[in-house]
């Protein structure tokens, strides 16, 4: 699957370079062609009659600040800029852009102290630093973050808020710009992908500023985002002459005395999938449930009546899927070990499957090269030891996925799938309405189905990952984030899958 790059703050230098001398284009004309993607979204986002205050630096991104500036005033709105003085020397593009700024009639307050600053009404742009920062803010000038900050005026960010390093901001004890939305070039920064950054990137956008295609798609990136055109190129087609066992037969081992309603919703969410036969393995006494919830699942009891004992697994399926409410009894354990030495094929595993590997010394020793774990966070420490914060969960999670040879998708807002290359995708789907007991059953569901279907393993974790969260955005759209439910998001997937398709939904 062919996903969009993310690339490093050090990478974007590169790409700019490539491509003011392959195109070619001036640097002030390559800045001025982002502004004006700045300025079109901006425009779009806010009224009239809103009152835009720049903070601009003395680099590139104080470059883009003031073409914005001069573009906003060129269109009849209102803009003002505060050149905070970081440097006496301006880069050249900044002088440039501020002669500009001036020379359209604008006006600019020259700000040498915090005290300087009066943070008034409006909506400010932040263009203090961008992606070359690479030491945190501290003495006057972080004051002067600090004094937009704590003035509780809506920030919009230039490309990347001031202060945030573009990737890995552990040690990073300065002052950080609290944008309430940024405008990012290109792409997204790997810093907009973690939680912890969130208060300070908001909500971001991704604006094409026409970076040359060759070194977009030549230069290296070992991460990556998923977007609907990647899905749909992976997403194999339907023959006409299709049969049931030529889609695909997947064993759903799921469920317990306490946890039946996980094992229906991950066979939903297969059942709506495209597998062609579901099979679900259940506690004994539970079998009629099965039958008058899930019609269209078959039914392998466990010999217990509570709890997973043990499966009988065969050639038979091309896919097994494990855990949604299996329970962590004794019993339990064993049958999973037991399945683990005798399946040698496709697998995912979630939950409490996770859970009962954690809780065994060695266990993810043993777990078979190629399968895949949908741990959310706190199981994937279980698995690979507390982390101190994203950032360094994030690299636990790549070196798990590869010395385990493995695929990982630690789910979250931007769920991130690791493989066994090293490589990491994140999601763009979803929305905080998932929250909710249940919703990673259903993704269970969904992945076991696209294995049993015969996808590349990789692109039917990925495809599972983004198709579950398109599915969550339409749920919300019907039912709204606070009422939507995680059968209401395996009820979507068929949808999901159409839009996916790019297909009216």
């Amino acid at each position: 699957m062919e996903c969009k790059k993310i690339f490093r703050a050090v990478d974007m230098k590169i790409l700019d370079d490539y491509t003011v001398r392959r195109e070619p284009v001036e640097p002030i004309d390559l800045m001025e062609r982002a502004a004006r993607a700045f300025v079109d979204r901006l425009l779009e986002l806010y009224p009239r009659e809103t009152l835009f205050q720049i903070a601009a630096g003395a680099g590139n991104n104080g470059g883009d600040g003031y073409a914005a500036g001069r573009l906003l005033l060129e269109r009849g709105r209102e803009a003002r800029v505060h050149a905070v003085h970081v440097s006496e020397r301006l880069s050249p593009c900044c002088a440039a852009n501020r002669e500009r700024f001036l020379a359209a009639g604008g006006s600019v307050t020259e700000v040498r102290r915090a005290e300087d600053l009066v943070v008034g009404g409006g909506t400010w742009i932040d263009a203090l630093f961008g992606v070359g920062l690479d030491r945190p803010l501290r003495g006057w000038v972080a004051e002067v973050v600090r004094r937009v900050n704590e003035s509780g005026r809506p920030v919009v960010a230039v490309d990347i808020p001031s202060g945030l390093m573009g990737e890995d901001n552990r040690e990073n004890d300065g002052a950080i710009v609290r944008a309430a939305r940024t405008l990012t070039f290109h792409g997204p920064k790997l810093a907009f992908m973690l939680e912890e950054n969130y208060p300070h990137a908001g909500e971001f956008e991704t604006l094409d500023i026409g970076l040359h295609p060759e070194i977009c798609r030549s230069h290296p990136s070992s991460f990556f985002y998923l977007t609907r055109e990647a899905v749909a190129s992976a997403l194999p087609g339907r023959d006409k002459f299709a049969r049931k066992g030529t889609r695909g037969r997947a064993l759903l081992v799921a469920g317990s005395s306490r946890m039946m309603g996980a094992a229906l919703l991950a066979a939903r969410g297969a059942l709506r999938s495209g597998v062609g036969l579901l099979t679900l393995h259940v506690p004994r006494s539970f079998e009629q449930v099965v039958h008058a919830a899930a019609p269209e699942a078959l039914v392998d009891a466990d010999a217990d009546d509570c709890c997973f004992t043990g499966a009988r697994v065969s050639a038979a399926y091309d896919a097994v899927g494990i855990g949604p409410g299996l329970g962590m009894s004794p019993e339990s354990a064993g049958g999973l070990w037991r399945l683990l030495e005798e399946w040698s094929g496709r697998l995912v595993l979630d939950a409490d499957a996770l859970n009962l590997v954690a809780a065994e010394p060695g266990g993810a020793d043993r777990l078979p090269a190629g399968c895949v774990l949908t741990p959310h966070a706190g199981e994937f420490e279980r698995l690979a030891g507390r982390s101190s914060n994203d950032f360094d969960r994030l690299n636990k999670l790549i070196n798990f996925a590869t010395r385990h040879r493995l695929y990982v998708a630690l789910k979250g807002a931007h769920t991130a799938v690791a493989t066994p290359s090293g490589r990491c995708y994140f999601n763009t789907s979803g929305n905080p309405g998932m929250a909710k007991g249940g919703a990673g059953d259903v993704l269970t569901g969904v992945i076991a189905a696209l294995l049993a279907g015969g996808m590349a393993v990789e692109d039917a974790v990925l495809a599972g990952v983004y198709a579950h969260g398109v599915a969550g955005d339409l749920a919300a759209r019907e039912h709204g984030e606070r009422g939507m439910t995680s059968g209401d998001v395996a009820a979507m997937m068929g949808k999901a899958w159409q839009w996916c398709e790019r297909q009216d939904v």
